[in-house]
């Protein structure tokens, strides 16, 4: 066998141990998190309404 072959079982190998991974942590994931939570957007609407807020007051400025 070559180190070529050799290497490419290696990288094979790798593949495999890093799509175990992925998946167990999903697992882990999923059984520490409700769907819910997993799929809401708590701090990207935190920070659109804060834009919002900030716009509102600067468009308030601008009409006064």
């Amino acid at each position: 066998m070559s180190i070529f072959v050799l290497l490419g079982y290696a990288c094979w190998g790798g593949s495999f141990l890093l799509l175990l991974w992925l998946f167990m942590d999903f697992l882990k994931t999923n059984a520490a998190y409700d769907e819910d939570f997993l799929l809401s957007s708590r701090e990207g609407h935190d920070e659109i309404t804060e834009q919002e807020k900030m716009h509102a007051v600067e468009r308030d400025e601008k009409t006064a």
